[in-house]
């Protein structure tokens, strides 16, 4: 069994962003309401195609297994969500909906990982590693190519970091291209700069010049709660709850290193500002790990290289929360 994710929208935002070329990649219309549906339905067409045991465990501060077992259900794979004690409540209820057994911890991300590796053991299921295991983060591809596709004079692409597997699925799909275009014949191949980003630049340069024609990716995290990023400030609680990692993988610090690809910090105020003004100006309701795309945008775009595609990846959050949120 095969499961084709939707092509979601690239939609230009030209009542926030009057008279400038600025896009959003909705994969917050996807079906469980996140990005995550590309990396579930990869790693499920695959594991589906061997025999064994069809138990999923998942950690997850939320999208992750929504995405997960919004799949599962039509692979027919049960599963266990290992998540944080406060998981939104919208996320919370469309879980139980779909029949997922919850496991619920105090902490975060990487107290997520680690105790679900250790079901994983006892009940002999998969552990879904939704930031290293290339099964989930290979769907990501996807993501980029339509981008390209659809903008393929695309100069900026920012998106969030969270554990870093939209990172990783994305710049393997920039790294895979160039790898394709530098085996074909000189006379054939373009130049290769278009689809890597390889720009070097610091977390508070905005100057993305791209006169090379390559796509300068940027990562967006939290100030309150970097993982990436360098920082010398106290981690504190943030909004976009959905982005926090306590430790940084090596292997997505490794990918950012080679890559040289900038990780930007946003302020929560930034990200609530953010919040309301697409919902007011374009009619997009999304989640704070997803709108910190935006507050990037908003306070960078006068260095920024114009066409901007910004990912926006979820909008799992009841409507009294996120009215709550923009309210303050």
């Amino acid at each position: 069994m095969t499961i084709t994710t939707v092509s979601t929208p690239l939609v230009r935002l030209g009542n926030l962003f009057s008279d400038r070329e600025v896009y959003a990649k909705c994969e917050f219309l996807s079906p469980s309401g996140s990005f995550k549906d590309r990396g579930a339905a990869h790693l499920l067409t695959r594991l589906s195609q061997s025999e064994g045991n069809r138990l999923l465990v998942v950690p997850s501060m939320g999208n992750t297994a929504l995405g997960a077992a919004t799949a599962a259900k039509k692979f027919g794979f049960s599963m266990v969500g290992v998540v944080p004690q406060t998981i939104s409540r919208a996320k919370d209820e469309k879980l139980q909906a779909l029949g997922v057994e919850l496991i619920k911890l105090a902490g975060g991300g990487t107290d997520l990982l680690n105790r679900a590796t250790q079901v994983a053991k006892e009940r002999i299921g998969y552990f879904v590693h939704p930031h290293l295991d290339s099964n989930w983060t290979d769907g990501y591809q996807v993501i980029a190519e339509e981008i390209m596709r659809a903008l393929p004079n695309c100069r900026t692409l920012a998106f969030p970091v969270g554990g870093g597997g939209l990172l990783m699925g994305m710049t393997e799909y920039f790294l895979h291209r160039a790898e394709l275009e530098s085996r074909k014949p000189k006379s054939e191949a373009r130049n290769p700069k278009q689809i890597q980003s390889t720009k070097s630049q610091t977390p508070n340069q905005a100057d993305q010049e791209t006169s090379d024609g390559s796509v300068a990716m940027v990562g967006c995290e939290a100030y309150n709660y970097p993982t990436y990023a360098k920082f010398d400030h106290l981690r504190t609680k943030t909004i976009a709850d959905g982005l926090v990692l306590e430790v940084p993988h090596p292997k997505v610090q490794e990918r950012i290193s080679a890559l040289k690809i900038p990780i930007h910090l946003v302020q929560d105020s930034a990200i609530r500002e953010a919040m309301r003004d697409l919902y007011y100006t374009q009619g997009m309701l999304v989640e704070p790990s997803s709108a910190v795309t935006v507050a990037y945008v908003k306070e960078n775009l006068a260095t920024l290289e114009e066409p901007i595609c910004m990912v926006l990846t979820g909008d799992n959050i009841t409507r009294e929360d996120f009215f709550g949120l923009i309210a303050e």
